[in-house]
């Protein structure tokens, strides 16, 4: 046991010789291959000006952004006894390589990386042994706790903060100078967690798990007491920091469970030492999985097939492996690398821990798949619903899965989106990003405003735009609160992208950027169109008469989401900034096969809006370029045209269609479009494809459902099902089935294969006949029924396949057309569908999955001319754009073109933007609460990145 001095000589008061004066500051990338971090405040009194400084550590939140020059200068107020007035903030940044921590003086301007031995050419930190893996401090700055793996000695490095700064006379730190314990296996993630006070409300402590509440809590001595103490004999007393007993609870990943260590006890061990840890409770981690269940048997008819079932995992791990860590309140969450589930352990004390049901991760696009685990992050509870959220990595793509942690919340698994149909491109279960997440971190943050008339600063006010309230200015005397967050008009202020108001999940990913991703936006009532529509996504139609809201004025009522990617603008048409909302760059226009433009008119086919099958219409309109046009509902008689569902321009009317704004995150990328009539949307020329003894088209590695391919036979199951007579429906069928061209050269007319065929059924000069033209005039082989490996042909197309067959040798190339229909590919995204091979026929029909029924590619031409509504036989819709194309006769590779604009901008940071090197290997994320930035450690040679969640920017780095 230390002498009484030196549990009084703590955090609070401690000498610190030549007032940290010695701290070199190191220029050249002194940091490398940086793991976790911690931070701390502290500051430097002068009780007596002609000895050394004390150390009084502090709150982290008693430290600013504030700036000054030297490492020396506290701002030391010599009226008020030698008090520090400025303390400085400290990072302690884990160096996995060297198996050092660093110190970062963030309070100094220049940056400065302190160097604890400049006698030595090398930059020299504090030594804790090889491959620290993480590192915590307590709230009040008195010490940091590493975690350490090092094979053989695995254990826990206490570092007193009155100890880590260069002192005049001292010696420099090496593993001696620290208490330290030994693990049984090496360590993981650590917490700090607090054993409160006795709740009789005695305010004493107890010492251990198993002990009374006899202790009373430390007071601060006196700084002017120490300033003898040059070398700082005392390491410091947690208890001093108030709000109970401090405990580490300490993940052993190789033992599946959570050790509990006393942070004092250990503090007080003897420097040097490295005796086996005292662990008071040891968590057994538990891995229960509920039984597999029986997927329900969906419905389905021959016009689609049920995707194939995979059952719940079954060879998933029973053995735990603790990941990440994340504390709510009294509960603990801990990811898992091995087993599907998150652990849940009720903590109503770090001594009574008790492990709940475990929350279920798990993959809707692939149940079969055995989902663990990472990192975690848990929100606050946010009125006025009180909702908590745990966001957590999967292990297996680094996607981010949202779980519903509130109390009473109905389910143990991944949120899924409402409406996963408005954007098929994501998984419907979680988030996923350009690049898998490496750390996450949520952040809740306001910047509130105060009352003109009262001066008052509520905090937590959520933006209404509701046109009933009253608008605050300095002219009224009683107002709206609610309405000073509004968007201002020239959207300089007020409600916007960069205005971070709420919770937010910070998302550091593997490429070096960090994700912002929406969870509670104050402001998000606020971001949205003035008029509501269905087809912005909103709940309902507005009423025409209805006043319009005071919001942003952007197209979608989606532009903020919960738990979806943050938009980096506003989506509207235009802003004077470039900004704009998805649309196109210039209207469509029609071209014949030869590249002429087919004049707009009565005879020729038209691009047109849809419009909603139900409810009142609402005021159509179409983002062109910078402009929004009008789209006509009703035929003004003017023409000879039916102008429903057309721009109208001064020149007359012109080809239009419409944007699906319920998700702007849908409009993934700007993008040419093509509307081809009975266009290839397909063209197999690697692939070995050749004739077999049926006269079918096979090939091992032909993907024919992958492709989209649509038969005869699927055709007319979808048409009857939507109600067709059977006799039509096979009239029909025969018409808009796909067929496939044969795009091979023939062999050469002097070539032997010549002489080996059956001139009976060809020859070079019959297959030349048929085969020898253009490839748009080959014959067309009517396709009766496709699989993934092959095609079947109708019986009125044999006679052709066998012909076919015998012109070309082996292996042949084809096109595959739509019949009847035009053809919808971009340049990106390719030719859009959601046929699968049927597990139970493996014949290619669309799925039944209604998340995918957006992904289409073809158009059925509405011979009438005129108004078109959503649902109807000709109304098309992928998940960009809906249309319909109607009038004229279509000739084959008519086409419009058009091209997209609007793209969606996730808001994110680009580490590599801003450092010399495109080589970055985000470690860790976490909230600074002194400053409000974000630290982000970088495992290359970048060292530390500080964010500002202010106005969404690096701030600062240090390295």
């Amino acid at each position: 046991m230390k002498p009484r001095l030196a549990l009084l000589a703590s955090t609070s008061a401690l000498a610190l010789a030549g007032c940290a004066g010695e701290a070199t500051p190191v220029t050249v990338e002194a940091l490398a291959q940086s793991g976790r971090s911690a931070f701390v405040c502290l500051a430097v009194d002068r009780p007596d000006p002609d000895k050394p400084g004390v150390m009084r550590s502090l709150p982290i939140t008693d430290c600013s952004y504030r700036n000054v020059e030297s490492s020396t200068d506290y701002e030391v107020d010599a009226e008020d006894g030698g008090r520090a007035t400025l303390p400085h903030l400290y990072g302690l940044v884990t160096q996995t390589a060297r198996g050092e921590v660093a110190i970062v003086d963030m309070t100094t301007e220049s940056a400065l990386t302190v160097d604890r031995d400049p006698g030595t050419p090398a930059p020299s930190f504090l030594p804790v042994g090889a491959q620290p893996v993480d590192i915590v401090a307590t709230p009040g700055g008195t010490a940091s706790f590493v975690a350490v793996a090092e094979p053989g000695r695995a254990g826990i490095y206490a570092l007193p903060s009155a100890k880590v700064l260069p002192r005049e006379g001292c010696p420099v730190p090496s593993l001696s100078s620290w208490p330290a314990c030994s693990l049984p296996s090496a360590p993981g993630e650590m917490l700090l967690v607090a054993d409160p006070p006795d709740p009789e409300g005695s305010g004493k402590l107890r010492s251990s798990c198993e002990g009374s509440y006899d202790v009373e809590p430390t007071e601060p001595g006196d700084p002017g007491a120490f300033v003898d103490d040059v070398c700082s004999t005392s390491n410091g007393s947690l208890d001093m920091e108030g709000g109970g007993r401090q405990k580490l609870l300490v993940t052993l990943p190789d033992l599946g469970g959570i050790a509990v260590i006393d942070a004092q006890k250990l503090l007080e061990g003897e420097d040097g030492g490295f005796e086996a840890c005292d662990v008071e409770r040891w968590v057994p981690l538990g891995v229960s999985l509920p039984p597999a269940e029986t997927p329900d048997e969906a419905p389905r008819g021959p016009e689609c097939a049920q995707p194939a079932a995979a059952t719940s995992p079954e060879q998933a791990s029973e053995k735990p492996r603790p990941a990440g860590l994340a504390l709510s309140d009294k509960r603990l969450f801990i990811a898992d690398l091995d087993a599907p589930v998150i652990h849940v352990v009720d903590l109503p004390t770090p001594c009574e821990p008790r492990e709940s049901p475990p929350l279920l991760p798990a993959s809707t696009l692939d149940p079969g798949r055995v989902v663990t685990t990472t990192r975690l992050a848990v929100s606050l509870a946010s009125p006025p619903d009180f909702s908590r959220y745990l966001y957590a990595v999967d292990a297996g793509d680094g996607s981010v899965m949202v779980f519903d942690v509130s109390d009473g919340a109905p389910s143990r698994s991944p949120l899924s989106r409402e409406n996963p149909d408005w954007n098929p491109f994501q998984p419907p279960d979680r988030v996923r990003l350009p690049a898998p997440v490496r750390d996450l971190a949520i952040v809740q943050r306001d910047v509130p405003k105060s009352l003109p008339a009262t001066g008052v600063v509520p905090r937590g006010i959520r933006c209404s735009p509701d046109p009933k309230l009253t608008p605050c200015d300095s002219s009224v005397t009683s107002c709206d609160i609610e309405t000073l967050y509004r968007t201002s008009a020239d959207r300089d202020s007020g409600a916007g992208p960069l205005k971070l108001r709420g919770t937010f999940a910070y998302m550091a990913l593997t490429n070096g950027q960090v994700a912002i991703v929406d969870i509670d936006d104050l402001d998000g009532a606020c971001r949205g169109p003035e008029r509501q529509s269905v087809r912005a996504g909103c709940a309902a139609d507005a009423s025409p008469s209805s006043p319009l809201l005071e919001t942003s004025g952007e197209a979608s009522c989606n532009v903020v989401l919960p738990h979806a990617v943050r938009s980096e603008t506003y989506v509207v048409a235009s802003d004077g900034s470039g900004q704009i909302e998805p649309g196109v760059q210039g209207l469509p226009i029609l071209y014949d096969r030869s590249g002429a433009v087919v004049p707009l008119s009565a005879e020729s086919p038209k691009m047109r809006a849809t419009f909603p099958s139900e409810g009142a219409s609402p005021d159509l309109a179409l983002a062109v370029g910078v402009q929004r046009e009008a789209i006509a509902s009703s035929d003004s008689a003017e023409s000879e045209l039916d102008e429903q569902g057309l721009v109208l321009r001064s020149g007359g009317p012109q080809h239009a269609l419409t944007m699906n704004l319920e998700d702007p995150r849908v409009h993934i990328a700007n993008e040419t479009w093509t509307v081809t009539y009975e266009g290839v949307f397909t063209s197999i020329t690697r692939a070995a494809v050749a004739f077999d003894e049926n006269l079918y088209l096979r090939g091992a590695d032909a993907r024919f459902c992958r492709r989209g391919v649509q038969s005869l036979t699927s055709v007319k199951a979808q048409l009857e099902a939507a109600g067709v007579p059977e006799g039509e429906a096979e009239t029909r069928a025969e018409q808009l089935a796909d067929f496939a061209q044969i795009t091979s050269e023939l062999p050469d007319e002097d070539a032997t294969y010549w002489n080996n065929v059956d001139s009976s059924v060809c020859s070079f000069d019959t297959c030349n006949a048929k085969y020898g033209s253009v490839i748009t005039s080959r014959p067309a082989l009517r396709i009766e029924e496709a699989y993934d490996d092959h095609l079947e042909f109708a019986p009125a197309a044999e006679a052709e396949a066998k012909f076919a067959a015998c012109c070309f040798a082996g292996s042949v190339q084809l096109g595959i057309r739509a019949g009847g229909q035009w053809v919808v590919r971009s340049n990106g995204a390719g030719f859009l569908h959601h046929v699968i091979a049927d597990p139970a026929t493996g014949a290619c029909r669309n799925s039944c999955d209604t998340r995918l029924s957006r992904l289409n590619g073809r158009v059925v031409h509405t011979p009438r001319d005129g108004r078109v509504t959503d649902g109807d036989p000709g109304a098309f819709i992928n998940p960009m754009f809906r249309f319909a194309v109607t009038g004229g006769v279509p000739e084959q590779d008519m086409q419009f073109r058009f091209t997209t604009q609007g793209a969606f901008t996730p808001l994110a940071l680009d580490l590599a933007d801003i450092s010399d090197t495109v080589e970055l290997q985000p470690q860790a994320i976490q909230l600074v609460p002194a400053t409000g930035e974000l630290a982000v450690t970088d495992g290359s040679v970048q060292g530390l990145f500080l964010l500002s969640s202010r106005d969404v920017a690096v701030a600062r780095r240090f390295r």
